[in-house]
């Protein structure tokens, strides 16, 4: 029978070895590291973005303070122990007796890298000497100098390119403290945030290591922490961010005022990285402005998405400025305005009925041939049709719309109306012009007051005048739509309609607040592939609704095309 038992048991992956033998210490050093390269991965594809800083901010003090000559084994109680904050006594068990009664607080756990590097000795090693394991620099509002985890990364990512995340904004309970009347509030700056000079400190850290740089996100609630990152890496010394490919800048802060930026004391507008930053890909400015002439700005030739929103009209770049970034930017495929755009007024912007799309006087409609992913949030009518009239988008294939309380009723008849072209088409004989509307495969309307014709202009099916049996459809392609403040029954009509005209929809989402009678519900989900509700606030949902379409809407492309 023990015979028959150590056969059963020799070969089994699920039955651990006798003695001290351990079998995966007998791969190479080199394949060792590649599993851990490819664990890594799969649990940063696989898991929800969650920031970690704060829970790891004491272990990483201990790391920094006995560098890598450590203990293992009080390293790795210290982990354990870690994952609870106590407010009680502690059981055998890690969990502190209150915890049930949700007095007591859970950490995320560490990450996979730190996990795996106290394990052993050996996988200790192995970790330690595996670049790419230690690229990712999250820096929290609760990190201070002399940021010994900052220094440990930029030492074991080795001369990889590195991504760098800086969170200066303080925790969402701290609103009130910072109107408190402390000193730190009377410079705008909240007692748990980062300190401005600590910011400077760090990027004292980090700016030797520019040309490393793989991406950098900075979050901030005061410009002051901003204007610190701005000038530091505005420095003259600085030669360029030769690895950059993404740069995402974000200053969450209410504005008082539309047209005049809050800090006058901070208005420059800065150049960046020596104006060179040549494999930028992505560009997010939320309410912070730059030189909008520096060339990785006028001339990102791999430039594929780029967010511009919420600048004052004194900070936003002139037509001129405006256009030459779009037409320096020839594989562009995603544009966001929000509440930001070109200054001034449409009529600003010189002589409209030029030709040339890219000429130096920009006088021209510009078109953006590789755009097919169009947001325009905030803005007023006039100024939104204006850059309609101004821009065009021949690939266009998801919009999203998120307009205030004015009147859009001439923007919407604007879109279902034929699209404006650098060069003028001529038709078909008896061919309609092509609308902005008639390409789009995603549409999403989170605010737009018109008339009801002009939704069932949009939306609808309606008769050709003179041909009463002859239906045209604005959004032939249409397979994905989410809407806010639409009910229940209007949604079922539409998607009843297009069923009936031979375009159906594959795909609703309604903002969770809707009204929708469980009748309804129940229709939708079973007369659409996809339905689903959103937090109108919540941005990272729809666009996973657009990563998760990806594929099924080019099948519907090709069928449509």
């Amino acid at each position: 029978m023990d015979c028959h038992s150590d056969v059963l048991t020799n070969d089994n992956p699920f039955v651990p070895p006798k003695g001290t033998r351990c079998p995966i210490n007998d791969i190479p050093p080199e394949l060792l590291s590649l599993i851990f390269e490819v664990g890594a991965q799969s649990i940063k594809d696989g898991e929800d973005e969650e920031d970690e800083d704060e829970a790891m901010a004491v272990y990483w003090n201990l790391e920094a303070g006995t560098k890598d000559g450590v203990d293992e084994e009080s390293e790795i109680v210290h982990l354990k122990r870690s994952r609870v904050t106590r407010n009680d006594g502690v059981d055998e068990d890690g969990l502190s007796e209150s915890s049930m009664d949700n007095d007591a607080t859970f950490e995320p756990e560490p990450s996979f890298e730190v996990l795996i590097s106290h394990v052993c000795h050996h996988w200790r090693m192995v970790a330690l000497n595996t670049p790419s394991l230690w690229t990712e620099i999250d820096v929290s509002p609760l990190d201070s100098p002399p940021f010994e985890r900052v220094q440990i990364l930029l030492e074991r990512s080795k001369s990889l390119p590195i991504d760098i995340r800086i969170d200066c904004e303080p925790p969402d309970d701290d609103e009130e403290e910072d109107s408190s009347g402390s000193e730190n509030s009377e410079l705008g700056q909240s007692p748990h945030s980062m300190t401005f000079s600590d910011l400077d400190n760090l990027m004292s850290l980090l700016v030797p290591h520019i040309s490393r740089w793989g991406s950098i996100e900075v979050t901030v609630a005061c410009y002051k922490h901003m204007f610190v990152f701005l000038s530091a890496v505005s420095d003259p010394s600085i030669a360029g961010a030769p690895q950059l490919e993404a740069l995402q800048l974000y200053h969450h802060e209410d504005a008082e005022s539309l047209t005049a930026f809050a800090h006058p004391d901070l208005v420059q507008h800065f150049k960046l990285f020596g104006g060179v930053a040549p494999r930028l890909k992505s560009i997010a400015l939320w309410g912070v402005h730059v030189d909008w002439c520096q060339e990785w700005l006028s001339c990102g030739s791999n430039l594929l998405d780029m967010e511009l929103s919420y600048h004052t009209d004194d900070v936003r770049p002139s037509w001129t400025q405006f256009a030459a970034i779009l037409c320096g930017a020839p594989k562009l495929e995603t544009l966001s305005l929000c509440s930001s755009g070109p200054l001034g007024a449409p009529h600003d912007w010189y002589p409209e009925g030029g030709l040339g799309s890219c000429g130096n006087d920009y006088t021209g409609v510009i078109e953006l041939h590789s755009l097919t992913h169009l947001v325009l949030a905030f803005h007023l009518p006039a100024y939104v049709s204006g850059l309609l009239r101004r821009l065009a988008f021949p690939s266009l294939k998801s919009l999203t719309l998120d307009f205030d309380n004015d009147d859009f009723t001439d923007f919407a008849a604007q879109l279902a109306g034929p699209v404006v072209t650098a060069v003028p088409v001529v038709p078909k004989d008896g061919e309609k012009k092509r609308s902005l509307l008639s390409g789009l495969d995603t549409l999403k309307i989170s605010g737009f007051q018109c008339s009801d014709r002009s939704i069932e202009i949009i939306y609808f099916i309606t008769l050709v005048p003179g041909q009463r049996d002859v239906r045209h459809v604005c959004l032939p392609s249409l397979t994905t739509l989410s809407t806010a403040d639409v009910p229940g029954h209007q949604i079922r009509e539409l998607v009843q309609k297009r069923k009936e005209a031979g375009v159906p929809l594959k795909a609703v989402y309604m903002e969770e607040n809707d009204e929708v009678t469980d009748h309804d519900l129940k229709w939708l989900k079973d007369n659409v592939e996809e339905f689903d509700f959103f937090e109108a606030s919540d941005d990272e949902f729809v666009e996973d609704i657009e990563e998760e379409h990806e594929g099924s809407e080019s099948e519907w492309e090709e069928v449509d095309d």
